[in-house]
């Protein structure tokens, strides 16, 4: 599909994704997004890869834009490369291994910031995590890699992030909470977990790497409280409550688009 052929006007957006070690997935998840012909550039930034990912990276070629951390320097730290080298004023951050993002995702995200109702656009799995607690979606929302904002709102944001690492999404939630924020349910992505794609041993590592990382931001950003805890909680009800409530809207939006768009090609 050719992008000049949507006759509805979407701003440019920028995809970035960081990437460490992710041989086994980032081929899926780049090719999902150039066949969704969804208006954007990608950005992809290696973080340090140590296994194929620059090899899997180079076969692309022009259909994206690479930028390469010599060493390991954390997820936060390869999200603001992204960004500082993004073109566009809408920036969508998805992970490495969520596969299957088409032109109706990218939609889901971007429209409400489009529309200047949303600052802040998470989007959930919905299939990821069938059997969550009440705690569970509190919890899960907060550290969804897939999310969108306007880039001149990160760009202040970007001396923080070096030192984040996998805190980022805790840092940005503090950041946006005092800002319309929407949770977006998405369905139809995989997302596989470290323990599919690496071996016990390294998997463990990583959920420990992962998990320390999320906490010491939390703690850095004063800490988790009980209060703040139920708070958290509300505040993904209020969140959900408002995406129910807009996804009907825009998936009438989305569908309206996409219907023009294959009627453009006939």
């Amino acid at each position: 599909m050719e992008n000049q052929k949507l006759e509805f006007k979407l701003p440019p957006v920028s995809v970035v994704i960081p990437a460490y070690n992710e041989e086994k997935c980032v081929k899926a998840a780049i090719d999902s997004i150039l066949k969704s012909g969804f208006p954007c550039e990608l950005v992809v930034v290696d973080d340090g890869s140590t296994d194929k990912t620059p090899e899997v990276l180079r076969d692309f070629g022009l259909q994206i834009r690479v930028f390469t951390h010599e060493k390991n320097r954390g997820k936060a730290a390869a999200m603001a490369t992204g960004v500082k080298n993004a073109r566009e004023e809408i920036i969508v951050f998805t992970d490495a291994d969520i596969i299957g993002l088409n032109r109706f995702h990218l939609l889901m995200l971007t429209l409400p910031l489009i529309e200047k109702e949303s600052d802040a656009v998470i989007g959930v799995l919905t299939e990821e995590r069938p059997s969550l607690t009440e705690i569970g979606p509190s919890f899960w929302w907060l550290v969804s890699g897939l999310r969108a904002y306007y880039k001149n709102d990160l760009l202040p944001l970007i001396p923080r992030f070096e030192k984040l690492g996998y805190g980022i999404e805790i840092f940005l939630y503090r950041r946006f909470r005092k800002k319309k924020t929407l949770v977006m349910p998405l369905s139809g992505l995989s997302h596989p977990l470290k323990a599919d794609k690496l071996s016990l041993e390294k998997a463990s590592f990583h959920y420990l790497k992962e998990g320390t990382e999320i906490f010491k931001a939390a703690a850095e950003a004063g800490g988790l409280s009980p209060n703040e805890k139920n708070k958290l909680l509300l505040l993904f009800r209020k969140y959900a409550r408002i995406g129910r409530q807009k996804t009907a809207k825009y998936l009438k939006l989305s569908k309206k688009i996409l219907t023009k768009t294959i009627n453009q090609q006939k």
